[in-house]
């Protein structure tokens, strides 16, 4: 797993969390999946450099999966459970490294 997350993405995010809105990562194919067959999915391969939605099962708003995600969770699983706990969406696109650019956002809060 490897997602650009430095002292002033932090910041950011945690912006972010508080303000709702836009942020946008760089991650590894591997943060999207443990393997990178998601790539060769028929209704994800034509969209790989336009960008494209993988949602979370409805099994993310159960109290014990967050915790989970809380104490064993990546980075980016924390990031991408809070994205979509805040009724978000994070689409991916394929960038020229062969990484991805993770697109959040969630409703602005007032």
């Amino acid at each position: 797993m490897t997602i650009t997350y430095s002292d002033s993405k932090k910041v950011e995010f945690e912006k972010f969390k508080k303000e709702g809105g836009n942020i946008t990562f760089e991650i590894d194919a591997t943060d999207i999946s443990q393997n990178k067959k998601f790539e060769e999915f028929p209704s994800i391969k034509p969209k790989l450099k336009t960008g494209f939605e993988i949602p979370p099962t409805s099994m993310i708003e159960a109290p014990e999966l967050q915790a989970l995600i809380s104490v064993y969770g990546s980075p980016w699983d924390y990031i991408l459970a809070r994205v979509y706990l805040s009724q978000g969406k994070v689409i991916y696109k394929q960038i020229q490294n062969g990484k991805y650019e993770a697109h959040c956002s969630t409703p602005k809060k007032s």
